[in-house]
């Protein structure tokens, strides 16, 4: 009998002795709220942050540049107030990148990058970007869609794909082109840049017709004509071109023309053509 009751006293005493030991192992820390986890989720990111909201550009639409800005909104950390820094990435539809940009910083909640150089007009690209915090990198967002202005959104390109290839037919298919251009205006200043709009159309469409037309130097020295282009002939000998009637006439509409005038050119390329 006390065999028995010792064996069971040495039971309790260890069952008791048990449980102390458990209870007095401390609890396990939780990981830091603070810091990033390292460990990659399924889609790749190892950054506990929102991905960026894309503004602009987006749904797709045709934009009036080949060089667009792309914006979105700053992305928010889940576990950390860190400043984040952003990458973007331009890519084709089938998903071939044209374009990755440095890490840029935002600023009152947006991120803005400016592509470095145009695109390729006319074509359907799509961007996306995501954060990123050191080595770590937060989930991309979806892609926007844009695409490229057709002849920067300015010449509309011939229905035919046939540009006009003498000096009147250029003129005719600028001042077809651009009616609001024509109109009569508040001001001096309006009609200017209405008409050096103009100008720089009628060069632009005449070299795609194949005429080599450029700015025209007044007096051969400057500065440019507004109203007046020059003109490279096929023999080498360059023209001055009147290209308007009476264009400071600001309160009539604007008659466009295209007129042979005497008096030294000053032949100036038009810079950046956008190609046709």
């Amino acid at each position: 009998m006390s065999r028995r009751l010792a064996a069971s006293g040495l039971a309790v005493a260890l069952a008791f002795a048990g449980a102390c030991s458990r209870a007095a192992e401390p609890p396990t820390a939780p990981a830091s709220s603070e810091q990033p986890q390292g460990a990659a989720n399924p889609d790749g990111s190892t950054l506990k942050a929102t991905p960026p909201d894309l503004r602009s550009p987006t749904g797709g639409g045709q934009l009036d540049t080949a060089r667009p800005t792309l914006v979105a909104g700053s992305s928010q950390g889940l576990y950390t107030t860190a400043s984040f820094v952003y990458r973007f990435e331009v890519s084709t539809p089938s998903g071939t990148v044209v374009h990755t940009s440095p890490l840029v910083s935002a600023n009152g909640g947006e991120v803005r990058y400016a592509l470095p150089s145009d695109l390729a007009l006319n074509t359907p690209y799509r961007w996306r970007a995501r954060a990123e915090l050191g080595d770590h990198v937060g989930p991309w967002a979806d892609h926007g869609e844009f695409i490229t202005t057709d002849y920067r959104g300015l010449n509309p390109r011939p229905p035919d794909g046939q540009w006009p290839t003498t000096g009147p037919a250029v003129v005719a298919y600028v001042a077809a082109a651009f009616p609001d251009r024509l109109v009569r205006t508040a001001g001096v200043g309006d009609r200017v840049e209405h008409m050096e709009f103009l100008r720089d159309r009628i060069i632009e469409a005449g070299i795609c017709g194949g005429l080599d037309l450029a700015r025209n130097l007044k007096r051969g020295r400057g500065p440019h004509s507004t109203d007046a282009i020059a003109w490279r002939r096929p023999d080498g000998f360059v023209e001055v071109v009147d290209i308007a009637s009476a264009y400071d006439a600001f309160r009539e509409a604007l008659r466009l023309h295209w007129f042979i005038v005497a008096g030294p050119s000053g032949y100036d390329p038009l810079p950046n053509h956008p190609g046709c």
